[in-house]
């Protein structure tokens, strides 16, 4: 039985719908578990919720195996912790943990460190561990669809850097076959498959969607006063700001055939992610 976290989010309904697929036994734990199995499509559903740890380790009974994908908060530490502790206490013997590239003790980018932290945490626990560290999911452009429908363009505040980016269903591949296939325990995975900077990317979709597209950048300040006039805290578009400047000092473009090695195939590109998806942006 493997328990999944986070099984609503743009990864989670990829490897709900990876398991389902394979045939595999699962459970998705959610604070709203009504709600996860009518939106999952009659999964089935417990109760647990990160922000109460005491519910954690009953919604983990009976499973051998958790997804671990906790909500982006400056509070993430410590609810991973809690859950690490409610995975060993419920008898789960391997945790697939999904982090971020770049995770570091070191990093400017507060969110890798705070999924190093958790990294630390289940690499000094008894279980057996897997880490996950994607890049910049193609899905994440779904954020920009209003703008590139009405006005032909996307907005941020990434200058020249490349980017280095992955399929959020490559990211679910390589976690289900983590979760339900040997071999994969104290494996690292850097989950980077293409890098573009904004302006190349916006040329990806000028080519996919058969009409021009452009990439604006309107630099820090006016990325902040965006974020948070859309409802974002503060806290939340600080973080961002600190990786939209990673990425224009050329840090976040690196890639790696980790997605290939695992799945023996080639990994979905930007562009067929734009062909896909293209009745989201008409």
């Amino acid at each position: 039985m493997i328990a999944l976290t986070g099984a609503t989010g743009k990864v989670g309904r990829e490897l709900v719908a990876a398991l389902k697929a394979a045939g595999a036994e699962f459970k998705v734990v959610s604070r709203d578990p009504m709600r996860a199995a009518a939106a999952l499509g009659g999964v089935s559903a417990v109760s647990g919720d990160f922000e109460r740890p005491d519910s954690l380790a009953p919604a983990l009974e009976g499973a051998d195996k958790a997804f671990l994908l906790p909500p982006t908060d400056p509070a993430q530490t410590a609810w991973e912790t809690s859950f690490i502790a409610a995975a060993h206490k419920a008898g789960v013997g391997h945790v697939v943990k999904l982090s971020v590239a770049g995770a570091a003790k070191d990093t400017p980018v507060r969110i890798g460190r705070w999924h190093h932290a958790g990294e630390e945490a289940l690499k000094a626990s008894s279980l057996k561990w897997t880490m996950l560290q994607p890049s910049f999911f193609h899905q994440n452009f779904l954020g920009n669809v209003q703008t590139i429908r009405a006005q032909g363009a996307f907005y941020g505040a990434m200058g020249t850097g490349k980017v280095s980016m992955v399929d959020a269903r490559d990211i679910a591949a390589v976690a289900a076959a983590a979760l339900t296939k040997p071999g994969h325990e104290g494996k690292t995975y850097i989950l980077a498959t293409g890098a573009y900077t904004y302006a190349e990317a916006a040329e990806v979709f000028s080519k996919g969607l058969g009409r021009k597209v452009s990439y604006i950048d309107v630099g820090p300040e006016k990325a902040r006063e965006s974020m948070v006039a859309g409802g974002l805290p503060g806290w939340y578009a600080d973080a961002l700001l600190e990786l939209f400047a990673a990425v224009r000092a050329g840090h976040v473009g690196a890639t790696s055939p980790d997605v290939e090695k695992v799945l023996g195939r080639a990994p979905l590109s930007l562009a067929r992610w734009v062909s896909d998806f293209r009745g989201s942006f008409e």
